[in-house]
């Protein structure tokens, strides 16, 4: 019922669904009817034969994404691998050209302990600013951050700081254009965006932090994806008005600590968009 529902949505068109997933057009209307009558609304409706998802489906659509992909990980059925130790995180991500991605959660502690001295800076100003996103200590940090507001439809760009590792890596083109757009426009499917954002639901709900080192394949200015690691501070802050919003603090380093890769030689990255040592906060205290 699930994977019609979402399958469905992605489609919108019966015989696409179909197709898709290998099941008669009874069978796929037969799931999405069990599935209404179960959650008591209507997810779909449908105008001049073209189905449309409703308010209620829309804001259902992320929870089933979210639990299919839990059942697919509990299968073995996905490409996306997930284990924890100690209550942290670890994943590895096999994309379709088998490019493999890591992503180890670490202690937030090591911030304080070794931390690189952007995240130092980042951490202590967003407890002085008590998680306020317009607050004179958050805006030291401002040029190198992410800010994230969640809509019905997903992740939006707020701001995307001109120094951040994602306008240093993708370029001032792209930087500029993500504001307003929704993270999943790329459409790069599910299992890496669960890679990539799993986590940030739960720091945006819960107002916490949280710190990852990261190993990824990324396009480099609109180019072909190219081997990158960076650590990756995830800070719950508030708007003014009171509503939730998520800042992401990425550095881009090869100071990375994953089990799953110490044995590969790391990327080779330009000197220029390595922030290990930013002259900003040559002065941060060891």
């Amino acid at each position: 019922m699930l994977r019609a529902f979402v399958c469905m949505s992605k489609n919108l068109n019966l015989s696409k669904t179909c197709a898709e997933l290998g099941a008669t057009r009874q069978t796929v209307r037969r799931h999405i009817t069990d599935l209404e009558t179960i959650r008591g609304e209507k997810l779909f409706e449908v105008v001049d034969r073209h189905y449309h998802l409703t308010p209620e489906g829309l804001g259902s659509l992320d929870d089933a994404k979210s639990l299919l992909l839990q059942l697919d990980l509990w299968a073995g059925q996905s490409s996306l691998k997930k284990n924890s130790s100690h209550g942290l995180e670890k994943f590895q991500y096999t994309d379709e050209n088998g490019l493999m991605f890591f992503s180890q959660q670490h202690s937030v502690s090591q911030v304080a302990l070794k931390g690189l001295p952007l995240m130092r800076r980042a951490f202590v100003a967003w407890g002085n600013a008590e998680t306020r996103i317009e607050h004179e200590q958050m805006e030291v940090i401002r040029p190198y951050s992410l800010l994230y507001r969640m809509s019905p439809a997903g992740w939006v760009f707020v701001d995307v700081g001109s120094e951040s590792a994602y306008a240093r890596w993708f370029g001032w083109t792209w930087s500029r254009s993500a504001i307003g757009k929704l993270m999943n426009e790329d459409d790069v499917g599910d299992e890496y965006n669960e890679f990539i954002a799993g986590a940030y639901s739960r720091i945006y709900e819960e107002g916490g932090v949280r710190l990852d080192h990261i190993y990824a394949y990324l396009a480099k200015d609109g180019g072909e994806p190219l081997p990158v690691t960076f650590q990756r501070l995830l800070l719950g802050c508030v708007f003014p008005d009171g509503t939730p919003g998520l800042t992401v603090l990425a550095a881009i380093t090869n100071q990375v600590e994953i089990d799953a890769v110490k044995d590969i030689a790391p990327p080779v990255l330009p000197d220029h968009i390595v922030m290990d040592s930013l002259p900003e906060f040559a002065d941060e205290v060891s």
